[in-house]
């Protein structure tokens, strides 16, 4: 579903979004890992879209942290990922420490 989800990402982001993804957590199972959120983000920004590939969560939220100005929205999303809230909570301490 790799192809389908670049184009929705292609046609309902707007030139000032940023879409950025890590690699996911895998759980096992026969998931092809040949095509990665790379692949994702490569065809998003190859239809003129602002999209980034980074490996790491930790290194997404650092990214996360340095673009978000006031009133932005920020949206986090995955899937079968219990620990994706904390992640969440952690970027938005982070933006709220930030802006003080």
């Amino acid at each position: 579903m790799g192809n389908e989800l670049a184009a929705v990402f292609a046609k309902h982001l707007n030139r000032d979004d940023h879409l950025i993804l890590c690699d996911p957590v895998y759980f096992g199972g026969t998931v092809d890992r040949r095509l990665g959120s790379q692949t994702i983000t490569d065809a998003v920004a190859a239809a003129g879209r602002q999209a980034e590939y980074i490996p790491t969560r930790e290194d997404c939220g650092n990214r996360i942290v340095g673009l978000a100005e006031p009133g932005d929205r920020i949206v986090i999303m995955g899937a079968r990922d219990d620990t994706l809230s904390g992640f969440a909570a952690d970027v938005l301490a982070r933006l709220v420490k930030a802006s003080v």
